[in-house]
């Protein structure tokens, strides 16, 4: 198998991933297990077929262009937060069809009608409650919006450390980003952070039903990236939180 070219633009380092995901168990998802005592809100979601997920993303990709990752919520009121998938040509477009996250871990296709009743009780009941917890001046997330050329290089990636087997799983991640001294203090040759306390997702790797990353499965290819990144100044891009609107050259 050729290796893709090195995920730069996407790669985000351990020490960024853990302090993100970290945020958002602390500082957010407190805010929602208060809604029902009975329900815990989710940390992440398992991906168990690596090959079907590409596939049914890529079609997506191929009909659509761009993807985004919506968050739902199945019972209005409720922390039942489900992930929902969309294919759009822009940011502001809606998806005429939805695939669900669902709990076996595969992506499900769901009407239309049903994807925007899921992503309305977000909308309704969870993203007000979290707008407190934002630090950018916008309101919460409703949902991740990725660029074709960063959603491919994502499934890039993971295909090939799935075809040399050092993974055979995924995690998406519910994360935030954090405040500004720490996302600031992140790298140094990074300018201000534009996102601050926002709800976002994240890919990560398990392997034999345990988590794991690239710097552990892949180490020389590791460190390839990194080097590259801090002489371009590139990576830490996992998709954009809407609102606000992406940049204009990234809503063609």
């Amino acid at each position: 198998m050729d290796k893709p070219e090195l995920p730069i633009r996407t790669f985000i380092p351990t020490h960024v991933g853990d302090a993100r995901q970290n945020w958002y168990k602390t500082n957010k998802k407190p805010m929602l297990d208060r809604l029902d005592a009975s329900i815990k809100a989710p940390e992440n979601f398992s991906i168990s077929d690596i090959k079907a997920f590409i596939a049914d993303i890529e079609k997506l990709i191929e009909k659509s262009r761009n993807i985004a990752v919506y968050f739902g919520v199945e019972t209005e009121g409720k922390q039942d937060i489900v992930l929902l998938f969309g294919g759009i040509k822009r940011w502001s477009n809606l998806p005429s069809t939805y695939y669900l996250l669902n709990k076996e871990g595969g992506l499900e296709e769901i009407s239309a009608e049903k994807g925007n009743t899921l992503r309305n009780n977000y909308q309704n009941s969870i993203q007000p409650v979290l707008e407190t917890s934002t630090g950018d001046g916008d309101i919460e997330t409703e949902y991740v919006f990725f660029e074709k050329d960063i959603i491919e290089e994502i499934l890039g990636e993971i295909r090939f450390q799935e075809g040399k087997k050092r993974i055979d799983g995924l995690k998406v991640q519910l994360v935030s980003y954090a405040n500004k001294e720490a996302e600031g203090g992140f790298f140094r040759n990074r300018d201000a952070p534009k996102y601050l306390e926002r709800l976002s997702v994240m890919f990560t790797y398990t392997k034999d039903g345990r988590d794991t990353n690239f710097e552990d499965i892949d180490r020389v290819r590791y460190e390839e990236t990194l080097k590259k990144q801090e002489k371009d100044k590139s990576g830490l891009n996992t998709g954009r939180p809407v609102p606000p609107p992406p940049p204009r050259g990234d809503i063609k």
